[in-house]
């Protein structure tokens, strides 16, 4: 068998830190290692981990001051010995057949890719955690970017690794990792459990400045996406023209960023043309026109009419 390297980086997590750590030791494919990087959780959630490293010889921790998620993942990758890298946030947790099922459907390919249950409120809602472009590289590239619910040989991480301290890691290693990615296989079934917080950073009522890392994101995605130019426009236009927006709206003091988003949109003057925008739903394209020409007060409105 062929070792597996799962990496949790862990903040503050005690209420859910159980639940995620057993279901990984209660996994049906047993030649894994666990990583547990403590982030500087200031709860009872490294008593747990000490637990647990204890009673089971394939769990191992790191306990670090607190530097974000993105530099807790990279220490956990230059840890891990597997063959095989999966992902896991602390508060989450997985079915016990998981990685048998992303081992059993990988192949040759150079990532194995499942779906995700959002749980919200103790009720689940599938996710599709990957779209089929027609070219795998630029089909990872686009989908969504979270690295959990991903089974990936190590090789295709080869000098790869998240941004640090910064919100929207996610955001600079996928696209990236694509870039090192020929195929990719989809298991069709949700096998990952995503707790869907009300403080979660997506969530915030007050206005946090590291929201507008999604700027530094774009930057860099900018350069290390030269050579796919309709894809990184598309990324600007999902991440920036819609998701962003939608975010900022909710908070006064925020006139400047979305100014900036407009300025980085009239860069793209034929950003309606673009094929992977085509594809989109009606709902989104709404949004987005709305938010190009400045509708703000309207986009607040369908969103309160939604209820989201």
């Amino acid at each position: 068998m062929m070792k597996v390297s799962v990496i949790v980086p862990v903040y503050n997590a005690k209420d859910y830190l159980e639940k995620c750590l057993d279901s990984l030791i209660n996994q049906s494919y047993k030649d894994i290692e666990i990583i547990l990087v403590n982030d500087g959780s200031t709860d009872n959630s490294l008593e747990i981990i000490k637990k647990y490293s204890k009673k089971y010889s394939n769990i191992s921790y790191i306990d670090i001051d607190n530097h974000g998620q993105g530099y807790a993942r990279n220490l956990g990758l230059s840890k891990a010995t597997g063959d095989y890298i999966m992902f896991l946030d602390s508060d989450d947790y997985v079915s016990f057949d998981i990685i048998q099922k992303l081992m059993d459907n990988l192949g040759d390919s150079d990532i194995s890719v499942c779906d995700i249950y959002k749980v919200i409120n103790g009720n689940n809602q599938l996710f599709v955690n990957y779209h089929d472009f027609g070219n795998d590289s630029v089909s990872l590239m686009l989908s969504h970017p979270g690295p959990v619910a991903k089974l990936y040989k190590k090789d295709v991480l080869k000098g790869v690794r998240f941004l640090e301290g910064v919100y929207y890691e996610d955001l600079s290693f996928t696209p990236i990792v694509a870039l090192n990615t020929k195929r990719i296989t989809h298991v069709e079934e949700a096998l990952y459990y995503y707790i869907i917080h009300d403080n979660s950073t997506m969530k915030q009522v007050k206005y946090n400045p590291k929201m507008d890392d999604i700027f530094k994101i774009i930057d860099y995605l900018k350069d290390k996406l030269k050579k796919y130019p309709e894809e990184f426009n598309y990324l600007c236009i999902e991440h920036l023209l819609y998701s962003a927006v939608l975010r900022y709206i909710d908070h006064q003091e925020c006139t400047k960023q979305l100014e900036r988003i407009n300025s980085i949109m009239k860069e793209i003057p034929n950003w309606k043309d673009n094929k992977y925008y085509k594809m989109k739903s009606y709902k989104f394209k709404l949004i987005c026109n709305l938010a190009y020409n400045r509708h703000y007060k309207l986009i607040k409105l369908l969103k309160k009419v939604s209820g989201k």
